[in-house]
C-alpha cells in the first residue's frame, strides 16, 4: 500500500504518483505548518502554564 523506498532525496520531495503527478511539495508543504503550529502552540502554553505558575507562588 505505501512505497517509502525512495531511489534519491529528489524523489522524496517530488513524491511522484502512479499516475505521473508530483504532489511531493504539498506534502511537505502541510507537514511543515503542522510541526510548526504544534512547536508555536506548545511554546505559547509553556510560558503560560510558566506565568500562572508564578502568579500561584
Amino acid at each position: 500500500m505505501f512505497n517509502f523506498a525512495f531511489d534519491s532525496i529528489g524523489e522524496a520531495f517530488m513524491m511522484q504518483s502512479a499516475n505521473g503527478q508530483y504532489h511531493g511539495i504539498y506534502v511537505w508543504s502541510v507537514v511543515f505548518i503542522v510541526l510548526t503550529s504544534l512547536l508555536v502552540t506548545f511554546f505559547i502554553y509553556k510560558r503560560k502554564i510558566r506565568n500562572i505558575g508564578k502568579k500561584i507562588k
